[in-house]
């Protein structure tokens, strides 16, 4: 549901980046995204079905805003998982 942008370093092989080079693309000269989220839709590091059982296959090797999204800001859900859970015609929390 969110465009997940990061510094291109983060990439496998270039400044010790990690993330698998097959899951992202390069999005300008400094940052890189994730496949699947650069238009909207759903991560292709995604696996399983949303709502059910879903998981990061690449969840040790993800980039940056992925480890610092906050589901819970000040003991509540994170608004913006409610608006991604309602794009999937799942119940907000």
């Amino acid at each position: 549901y969110f465009r997940i942008s990061f510094y291109q370093g983060e990439l496998e092989g270039g400044l010790g980046g990690f993330v698998p080079n097959e899951k992202a693309k390069k999005l300008n000269e400094f940052l890189a995204v994730m496949k699947g989220s650069e238009c909207g839709e759903r991560c292709n590091a995604l696996i399983g079905e949303i709502g059910k059982n879903t998981s990061c296959e690449i969840y040790n090797n993800r980039p940056t805003p992925c480890r610092e999204f906050p589901v819970f800001i000040d003991g509540k859900i994170n608004p913006l998982c409610n608006k991604a859970r309602i794009k999937n015609n799942l119940k907000a929390l």
